[in-house]
């Protein structure tokens, strides 16, 4: 049970109320909590509603409800001084899922001014949509012939010099046959385009998990005293270790060389700084002038300088797992991010108001959907039209 004081001890109370597990005191709480504004009473009736209860639970089915539960309880947890920043100035908008007998109850809070208001969502304003990203790329042979690993069924893709390589829903697979081969050493390139993602595993075992307009460039067998690929975009990896063979990310300003560990490298050029962040092991990350070591739960930021932060490494790999992270994110930059996974456009991109957003959203959601979830601040307001997004400031 939610403490008295606690931000979300009346949604504890309404959930119990609803379960018909309330004490004396505990209902003349809720009465008097009604009593204070009729809209409290109004949301209270809401909830009692199993038409609008369907509504919202259709909904909210796609979002990441634990995850967005646990950044508002964080951003709550702030010192007054960030609650000034993260809350206060902005919305900050979750959902809250509380059992309630054999369904759900499902509250959207939202914190501001000091106070926690429960906010209903309104009818959907946006009446065309776009889907999601999926599993596509092209695979550049040595031999220059380009493979659309979409079109391509499930099995082996190619066979040559000792290497095979194969499909498997939405994985290339590279394996060593011969491990003598004939000395030539060749190179592919995987490419995937705006609304795409792919999965990579390279011949020495090591996984790769590239973004929308992303490409990987490595040789089909590794030799010599480095492991070295480059990357253009995104990308996740976790590398097989090698103490004798380091593993090399060239990335443009950015070389990460490790010897197995997990690791995200965001190098897109459109994002003024590339950003290489640790999850397991150890990177050393350089600009060919200095260099950094990392620590798990640190992030590299490659600018005019290099920069070393503390970051939570789950925002950086949301991507990966099928999820957009947003924490105090700005417009803009959520912007870009819809652009390659929808491959979309924004129209007046140079006037793109200067708001920012904490959510956590499946990338399984339509367009539509994403776009719908910012509405919820109640100051913006997004139009589809074909493959652009146009974007209203409610005054």
């Amino acid at each position: 049970m939610a403490k008295k004081g606690d931000p979300f001890a009346k949604a504890d109370l309404i959930s119990r109320y609803l379960k018909g597990d309330l004490s004396y005191e505990e209902i003349e709480q809720l009465r008097l909590w009604t009593d204070a504004d009729k809209k409290n009473q109004q949301l209270l009736d809401d909830m009692e509603n199993p038409e609008v209860q369907t509504d919202d639970l259709h909904f909210f089915s796609t979002v990441n409800k634990e995850a967005a539960w646990e950044n508002l309880t964080n951003a709550i947890n702030e010192s007054p001084k960030q609650r000034s920043v993260s809350i206060v100035k902005y919305w900050k908008y979750v959902a809250a899922v509380l059992a309630v007998g054999f369904s759900y109850l499902v509250f959207y809070l939202a914190y501001k001014d000091k106070s926690l208001q429960m906010a209903k969502v309104e009818t959907p304003v946006l009446t065309k949509d776009v889907l999601p990203g999926e599993n596509k790329a092209t695979l550049t042979l040595a031999d220059g012939s380009v493979l659309v690993l979409k079109d391509m069924a499930n099995g082996t893709v190619n066979e040559k010099n000792g290497i095979r390589i194969s499909k498997k829903d939405g994985q290339i697979v590279y394996e060593i046959l011969n491990q003598q081969g004939n000395g030539e050493i060749s190179y592919n390139t995987i490419r995937t385009p705006a609304g795409g993602q792919y999965h990579v595993v390279l011949p020495d075992g090591s996984k790769v998990w590239l973004n929308s307009e992303s490409s990987l460039h490595f040789p089909t067998a590794f030799s010599g005293s480095e492991r070295t690929v480059n990357l253009t975009g995104e990308g996740y990896f976790e590398i097989t270790k090698n103490t004798h063979m380091p593993f090399v990310v060239q990335a443009p300003k950015t070389r990460v060389e490790v010897l197995g560990t997990h690791f995200n490298v965001m190098a897109y050029a459109n994002e003024g700084a590339s950003k290489t962040t640790l999850l397991e092991g150890s990177v050393k990350v350089g600009n060919g002038i200095s260099n950094k070591i990392i620590v798990p739960g640190q992030q590299v930021m490659m600018g005019d300088r290099i920069q070393v932060r503390n970051v939570d490494t789950d925002e950086a790999v949301a991507w990966k797992n099928g999820y957009f992270q947003f924490q105090s994110e700005n417009l803009s930059s959520i912007l870009r991010q819809l652009k390659r996974w929808y491959d979309v456009e924004v129209e007046d991109e140079q006037l793109i108001p200067d708001k920012h957003f904490t959510a956590v959203i499946s990338r399984n959601n339509s367009l539509s959907q994403v776009l719908r979830i910012l509405e919820m601040s109640g100051e913006l307001k997004f139009e589809i039209e074909g493959k652009k997004i146009s974007i209203q400031e409610i005054q």
